[in-house]
């Protein structure tokens, strides 16, 4: 009797293990045949090549759908995207996006209001779980979300230890000091190496970014509270002042140096300091990349002088991702969101090299991400962003960071002094918004 009964239990436990199997292979199946066959295009950028080709990868295996990616340079994505649905080509499904750009986006009608798929996905979605620096300024205009919030960038301070060392400085606490280490490092190295690389190219996310960092830190703003534009304060002078005399000493030539050049040196030693995203420390301790790998220092950015100077995290960069009004497949393309703001998926893709930074809280707690970039790195995030300063993301802005950015390079490049420059942009900056 006891045989029969422990028979009867076994077979009962494998039907359910077997039921349970089949019904989950049966909802994987049907999940991946609505969607196999289908192709969704993913508007990305040059610098998320690897992360988008992961995700692109990780989704069909998921779905059964196939990613085409359209990558463009990093200057050029919101321009894309505005072109493709006012053009009436509508190629695009899934767009991500320069958070700066939102506004123009919105203003164009490219992305889709996202409200009541943020109410329907609630429980899983945790949208409480996204870092508050990052929520509302990539998602939210007028009251409204039109995307989640992708990549989390902002910028810290990076340092080269053997240069440090060999030169017995310290990680500057301040600009001045900043200016000091670069000039001594500059000087005593004589071409083999820099104080540091500041990336001044002509590129609005690139310059005005660098800018920014200075900016915040001197007390300046791009605003007073009433919106009125404050861009040739005297500390917003101040710190553009200071760039220029930085760029002195850092690798040639400041105005021509972007992404792309600035890592170059870092991977190769040829810098002390170079002011960077989150994700570099495990960028750099790719040894397929990397000839500098674990040795690095990491740090906040450094403080402006007083009386109003302060320590600031600007978030430079940042991106999000929507899903375009023009999309001809939004069931689709509401799929590659849900996949891709999926809390374990977001924690995949930010402990993969691939120039992807948290945008959860989760992530940050997580074992795996520390494991992945460092205790240091995660205390320096985290410490940053109780000092974040970002970017304006109106429709106007657009508009606005025009002349902000050529001015920018001619002071850089010595045509223009700093003030001039700055109040060049003023100038230009109340004729714009009609002040």
């Amino acid at each position: 009797m006891k045989k029969k009964l422990f028979v009867l239990v076994i077979v009962f436990i494998l039907s359910v293990f077997i039921a349970v199997n089949v019904a989950a292979g049966g909802k994987k199946e049907a999940k991946e045949e609505g969607f196999k066959g289908q192709t969704l295009n993913f508007l990305t950028i040059q610098p998320h090549n690897v992360a988008s080709t992961n995700l692109a990868k990780w989704f069909e295996e998921a779905t059964g759908a196939k990613v085409e990616l359209l990558v463009v340079p990093y200057d050029n994505v919101v321009e894309k995207a505005v072109l493709d649905v006012t053009s009436g080509a509508n190629e695009i499904d899934a767009i991500e996006y320069w958070y700066p750009g939102l506004g123009t986006l919105v203003e164009n009608n490219v992305l889709e209001d996202l409200d009541s798929w943020y109410k329907d996905n609630a429980s899983w979605l945790k949208a409480d779980d996204f870092l508050p620096t990052f929520f509302d300024p990539f998602t939210k205009i007028d009251g409204k979300r039109y995307g989640i919030p992708y990549d989390g960038d902002m910028h810290i301070l990076w340092y080269y230890k053997p240069l440090f060392e060999k030169h017995d400085v310290s990680p500057p606490t301040t600009w001045d000091e900043y200016t000091a280490i670069a000039k001594k490092i500059t000087e005593a190295e004589g071409g083999n190496a820099y104080g540091c690389a500041i990336m001044g190219a002509k590129i609005p996310l690139i310059l005005i970014g660098t800018y920014l960092n200075r900016l915040g830190s001197y007390g300046g703003s791009f605003f007073d509270a009433q919106g009125n534009p404050t861009i040739n304060s005297p500390e917003a002078v101040a710190a553009l002042e200071a760039l220029v005399e930085q760029s002195k000493y850092a690798l040639p030539t400041a105005s021509a140096v972007a992404f792309d050049e600035a890592l170059s040196a870092w991977f190769t030693g040829k810098v002390g300091m170079v002011e960077f995203w989150t994700d570099l420390g495990s960028m750099t301790d790719d040894p397929s990349a990397s000839k500098i790998v674990g040795q690095w220092g990491v740090d906040a950015l450094p403080k402006g002088p007083p009386p109003k100077g302060k320590v600031v995290a600007s978030v430079n960069a940042g991106f999000g991702i929507g899903v375009s009004t023009g999309s001809r497949n939004k069931k689709l393309a509401y799929e590659f969101l849900k996949f891709a703001a999926d809390p374990e998926i977001m924690l995949r893709y930010n402990t993969v090299v691939g120039g992807i930074d948290p945008v959860r809280k989760s992530t940050l707690e997580s074992p795996k991400y520390e494991e992945f970039v460092s205790k240091a790195v995660v205390d320096a995030i985290k410490a940053a962003h109780a000092n974040a300063v970002t970017w304006p993301t109106s429709a106007v802005w657009f508009k606005l960071q025009e002349p902000l950015n050529d001015n920018l390079s001619l002071a850089l490049t010595g045509d223009k002094t700093p003030k001039k420059a700055l109040d060049d942009t003023q100038k230009e900056w109340k004729r714009i918004l009609g002040k």
